[in-house]
């Protein structure tokens, strides 16, 4: 252990190192440099040990080339072995190798607060070495530590270059919450002030940060306001806004930095841009991104191909996906999920089953959760207990992905029993996994036990979602809980800041219709911001049918028709309302109407 000069912490002395107080001659010094950059540490130690006594010039580059070079071989005994000596010596006054110490340190050594100790007992430290432990902070995942000890910097008045500055707007971005946003938008004025906007390292740390927050508005600026933008910024700015589901404004950053700036491709932005079009569904634009790749070298890249196959499934040709995964030279656990993925979005779920026997299973949990949402799909469920076995033999169990999809599984195969003893045992629930199990008392006809565990769900701090509320609302609607229902629709906006959408006011239409307070249900659709959405409309109009009344069908299937004039359904359920109120000529005139306009019903379809 190491022995600083106040003691607060110890190395073993040196071994065998018979050279005096950092003295060596000309000619050692030249072999030992020689040997540290043809990466060769080893042996420029025992040069180092083996240099005469009586060699008299200290030369600190040396110890710090030994540094360098043992950092590189990720050599770190004998870098604590050379520490010692250097402080024997009284090297570690020079910021050189004071530096190269300290990021020794901070590449190899587990414990990040002896890093932190080595930077303390520097006699001199300048912006290199506040910035490189400012870096050390942030791949070791404490962001908070980043920042303050970016403050503490600036208090003892040493400036921040551009290094320093991106490592503090990385630490941001790791920052969960609007505290982190407010961080990175302090450091960004900083940066203006001190006239560092347009550099690329900066900037794509900003965009980034911007990104990670989901201020797309303020990541796609930092990226126009470059004068002239290099291919990592291009690269982030795309990233950042595909990541937020912005693929429309995505694809139009590619544009313009092929265009506009001549900007190169790598596979990253290759990625990006794939994944982008695949969730816009753009099959003639994605043939042509992957005319890009062929012509830029990156067929062969993992990346790209795992993000064509994804793009290629997505879009609906999984007979392309297919054939591209087959091209992929060395198919990783990304390229394997991608195809599973594929078939299970496909709806081809024996598919995917058979993909995932296949496949290499020592990856990680998302293969396992795809292949249980297949098996779901199947409702099969002696094969999902036996991928459910499987996993908890592997020692895996706990995990959150695997337990939602477990949870997700069982309820759709009608076993909620199994579904709530899996949820129960999970340690940790995120929003899926509470949503799941929520959306499976609702499926199942549990009623209350879904709104029961919706409540346990907002007092244990899980923040309940949009698709909380659907399955909340569905739940209330085939309970016949109106009272609860509209109590709960009102808090959805006021409590939990949630913005109704269609799937909301359908659940509410049909609950208020099956309580037969059809005017009421009128009128939430009328006032809604979805009048426009014919499916509100057929919900009411299917309840003015079971109520028998005639008149409201007629005003809801005159408003289906104006919105959609070839639809089926308004003839249909209306003369389903007319029958109900015996109004047998006029459902006959209805039918009569349908066969002149060359309306035909969708043929029904059943499993039996």
């Amino acid at each position: 252990m190491l022995i600083g000069r106040s003691g607060s912490f110890v190395v073993q002395p040196l071994l065998n190192f018979g050279v005096s107080t950092g003295s060596i001659s000309f000619s050692t010094r030249s072999e030992i440099l020689s040997l540290c950059s043809t990466g060769c540490p080893t042996q420029a130690l025992r040069r180092l040990r083996s240099a005469s006594p009586n060699d008299e010039v200290a030369f600190p580059l040396c110890y710090a080339a030994l540094l360098q070079s043992l950092t590189k071989r990720s050599s770190f005994p004998p870098g604590l072995q050379l520490h010692a000596h250097i402080l024997k010596s009284g090297l570690d006054a020079d910021r050189f190798v004071g530096n190269s110490l300290l990021s020794l340190y901070f590449k190899l050594c587990p414990d990040l607060a002896s890093t932190r100790r080595v930077f303390d007992e520097m006699p001199h430290r300048d912006v290199v070495a506040w910035t490189s432990m400012v870096s050390g902070y942030v791949r070791a995942g404490e962001p908070l530590q980043a920042v303050a000890l970016t403050k503490e910097m600036w208090v003892v008045g040493v400036g921040p270059n551009a290094f320093t500055l991106s490592a503090a707007v990385k630490s941001c971005a790791a920052i969960h919450g609007r505290g982190g946003l407010l961080l990175g938008r302090s450091f960004h004025s900083v940066i203006l002030s001190l006239g560092h906007e347009s550099n690329p390292v900066i900037s794509s740390s900003l965009i980034d940060m911007y990104g990670g927050h989901g201020s797309t508005f303020e990541a796609r600026r930092v990226f126009e306001e470059l004068p002239t933008p290099d291919a990592i910024c291009w690269t982030a700015a795309i990233s950042a806004l595909a990541r937020n589901e912005e693929f429309s404004e995505a694809l139009a950053v590619f544009v313009t930095g092929r265009r506009r700036h001549r900007l190169p491709v790598d596979g990253f932005t290759c990625g990006s841009l794939l994944a982008a079009l695949g969730n816009l569904g753009r099959l003639r634009q994605g043939k042509q991104a992957h005319s890009i790749a062929v012509a830029s070298g990156l067929a062969d890249n993992v990346v790209v191909g795992s993000s064509l196959v994804d793009m290629y499934a997505k879009c609906g040709t999984m007979a392309e996906s297919r054939r591209v995964f087959d091209r992929i030279p060395a198919k990783n656990a990304v390229s394997w999920c991608a195809l599973l993925g594929g078939y299970c979005h496909a709806g081809d779920y024996e598919a995917a089953v058979n993909v995932f026997r296949a496949m290499d299973k020592d990856d990680d949990n998302f293969s396992l959760s795809t292949v249980l949402r297949a098996c779901a799909g199947l409702a099969d469920a002696r094969r999902g207990k036996e991928l459910h076995g499987w996993f908890v033999r592997t020692g895996r169990r706990g995990d959150v992905v695997v337990g939602s999809a477990l949870v997700d599984l069982y309820c759709k195969c009608g076993i909620v029993d199994y579904a709530r003893r899996v949820f129960n045992e999970m340690p940790e629930r995120n929003s899926i996994t509470w949503n799941a199990m929520i959306c499976g008392f609702a499926q199942n006809g549990r009623s209350c036990e879904a709104v029961d565990l919706f409540e346990e769900m907002a007092a244990a701090s899980a923040r309940p979602d949009y698709i909380t509320f659907v399955g909340v609302l569905f739940a209330c609607s085939h309970g016949g809980m109106v009272e609860e229902g509209q109590r709960q629709f009102r808090r959805m906006t006021a409590e939990f800041s949630v913005v109704p959408g269609v799937e909301h006011y359908s659940c509410m239409v049909d609950l208020l219709g099956r309580a037969g307070l059809l005017e009421e249900a009128e009128a939430m659709v009328d006032d809604s911001a979805f009048a426009a959405e014919p499916s509100l409309w057929a919900a009411l109009l299917g309840a003015c049918a079971a109520y028998s009344d005639a008149a409201a069908a007629e005003r809801a299937a005159a408003r289906m028709r104006q919105l959609d004039p070839r639809s089926h359904l308004s003839y249909v359920l209306l003369s389903n309302a007319y029958k109900a109120a015996h109004r047998w000529d006029d459902a006959s005139e209805l039918f009569k109407t349908m066969k002149l306009k060359g309306i035909r019903k969708t043929e029904g379809r059943s499993w039996i």
